[in-house]
């Protein structure tokens, strides 16, 4: 199975354990590159929501950054300790409960342009599940981080070699 289609069978998986809901195929994302490096990035849009997330590595953190102007919105998914986590489902909704982000996060960071407004931001990996009310500007960058997880949590939560 190549990696976009082993991307979108996790991210069903994850989206649907955590209750978020899947997508539809047109709104699942296409692994894509920002600019002709061999960077990791996977964009996206949800319900006309654009998102881009990475930043595995310096090279591909440098690339999102370049990216901040066109995004009003980033999280952060990293361990308490300060280690980053990749590999988290994500959705955003209205106040109203109306999805308007859904997308699974292979970097430990994710941008989306969205309309200023705010948001409940839930997010899910390692058998943990975040959520916490944003507020996004119609200008600038909000960041978010989440950092609720521990090394030991991961480790659990996480088959193979130690943590």
């Amino acid at each position: 199975m190549n990696t976009w289609l082993q991307r979108i069978a996790l991210l069903s998986i994850a989206l649907g354990l955590s209750g978020v809901g899947v997508a539809t195929a047109a709104e699942t994302a296409a692994e894509t590159q920002l600019s002709g490096e061999e960077i990791p990035i996977d964009q996206g849009t949800y319900r006309g929501t654009p998102w881009v997330s990475g930043g595995v590595g310096e090279s591909a953190r440098e690339a999102l950054m370049r990216e901040y102007d066109d995004y009003n919105l980033k999280l952060e998914f990293a361990v308490a300790e300060g280690n980053y986590l990749a590999d988290i489902a994500v959705s955003l909704t209205t106040p109203d409960g109306v999805p308007v982000l859904r997308a699974f996060s292979p970097g430990p960071w994710l941008m989306a342009k969205l309309p200023a407004g705010r948001y409940e931001v839930a997010v899910n990996g390692f058998e943990k599940t975040f959520v916490r009310e944003v507020t996004v500007p119609a200008q600038g960058l909000e960041t978010v981080i989440f950092n609720g997880w521990t090394k030991a949590g991961v480790a659990e939560a996480t088959p193979g070699p130690s943590y």
